[in-house]
């Protein structure tokens, strides 16, 4: 009886450490550079930009380019953790965002040519201890070379907003789920952290950290550092 035993522990340990050879191994570790713009043209509406990139091994792996608008459907409901930062989506109960992006990624990758025609809504909530709670629902209407494969995407965002003497910014965590309404295996859980520093008067530079969970052999765990610079204008009617 030993030997079988032993054999069969043996052929357990063997396999269980290979496994966690082929996910270590798996692992992605990538930069993502963007670039934002935003461009507010009434109380109701403003245009948002945005060109981002992967950066995996030293190579970029593939690039989007996206044109969206953004409307705000109530009146501001401004609190008092307002600490003059750019993005005045915050002050808004409720606002909608539309848009189209076009990504496209290296000949050898299978998703090659990506359009999305997304659409999203946004509610902020003032919690206690000055943190907005921001619940977001969107849903990518995805064309992956031509074939279409729609992703509803939700997620959870807590946000403080911190002034110093000499700094304002703030400071975040959000966990994202993406659910691939084709295919299940592809299924993704996310969570980040993060801080967004006031520059200049339209400047803003953002940057964190992001874990994406592995799920299933298709979806490898990926750790990112994303490298985000806003911009905000405003039309002189507006202001």
């Amino acid at each position: 009886m030993r030997n079988p035993v032993l054999r069969i522990l043996s052929i357990s340990m063997i396999f269980l450490a290979s496994k966690r050879t082929v996910a270590q191994n798996s692992t992605q570790s990538q930069i993502w550079p963007e670039l934002e713009a935003y461009y507010r043209l009434n109380e109701k509406f403003r245009l948002y930009s945005a060109v981002s990139g992967t950066k995996s091994n030293s190579a970029y792996t593939d690039g989007t380019a996206g044109i969206y608008i953004d409307f705000f459907a109530l009146p501001l409901l401004r609190g008092k953790n307002n600490t003059e930062m750019h993005d005045t989506s915050r002050g808004y109960f409720s606002w909608f965002r539309m848009g189209y992006s076009y990504s496209d990624a290296p000949p050898d990758e299978k998703r090659k040519v990506v359009n999305v025609f997304e659409t999203e809504s946004d509610v902020n909530f003032h919690i206690p201890a000055d943190i907005m709670l921001i619940v977001r629902n969107r849903i990518d209407w995805r064309w992956v070379n031509g074939d279409f494969q729609p992703v509803y995407r939700p997620r959870l965002k807590f946000v403080r907003n911190l002034k110093t003497e000499y700094l304002t910014f703030n400071a975040y965590l959000w966990s994202e789920y993406f659910l691939y309404w084709n295919d299940n295996s592809e299924n993704r859980l996310r969570i980040a952290a993060g801080t967004v520093i006031r520059v200049l008067k339209w400047l803003d530079f953002e940057t964190y950290y992001m874990y994406q969970f592995q799920n299933q052999p298709g979806v490898s765990p990926v750790h990112a550092i994303g490298i985000q610079f806003d911009l905000y204008f405003t039309s002189k009617k507006f202001r």
